[in-house]
């Protein structure tokens, strides 16, 4: 019994809307795969110089902690050295260039963050050389608090937790 034409047509038609719905379907998870993710810092030049940097800082951030019965000079002094290391850590990784980090999208707030934290410890030893009840204050940035902002860019580089407990 032959089949009739109409069936044909109708099962050719299918095939093609089927192989059409897969290439649609391959060519938007080709797009989510190589999207740039805006929250995350993905370009390996500024990954590769950010966490050498970082390595390096909570190195000298380390290095430069004084125990709970520091004199207040030097509970002052290890803060402002602490505040160094993360300084450098900025400079080094802004050697990079404006253009290259502009590209990759959290890379110049992320920076900016470590900016605001540096402040809020110069603020802290402001207060503690001044004889004033010192408290470290985080800011809260765009409605996410600033440790969440600085960890959470896809890097191997959490906020030491000295710099956080002065």
């Amino acid at each position: 019994m032959a089949t009739p034409r109409w069936r044909l047509w109708v099962a050719r038609v299918a095939v093609v809307v089927a192989l059409v719905a897969v290439w649609v379907v391959l060519s938007r998870l080709w797009s989510y795969a190589t999207a740039d993710d805006p929250a995350v810092i993905g370009s390996s030049d500024v990954v590769a110089v950010a966490s050498a940097a970082c390595a390096q800082m909570r190195e000298a951030a380390a290095a430069a902690a004084v125990g709970p019965a520091a004199t207040v000079r030097q509970r002052v002094g290890a803060v402002n050295a602490q505040d160094d290391a993360v300084t450098t850590l900025v400079a080094r990784v802004r050697t990079l260039g404006e253009a290259r980090l502009s590209a990759d999208a959290p890379a110049q707030q992320w920076l900016q963050d470590w900016e605001r934290l540096v402040a809020a410890r110069e603020a802290y030893a402001r207060d503690l050389a001044a004889g004033k009840r010192a408290v470290l204050t985080l800011p809260v940035v765009d409605g996410r608090p600033l440790l969440d902002r600085l960890n959470n860019v896809g890097l191997n580089c959490r906020v030491p937790r000295v710099l956080l407990t002065p």
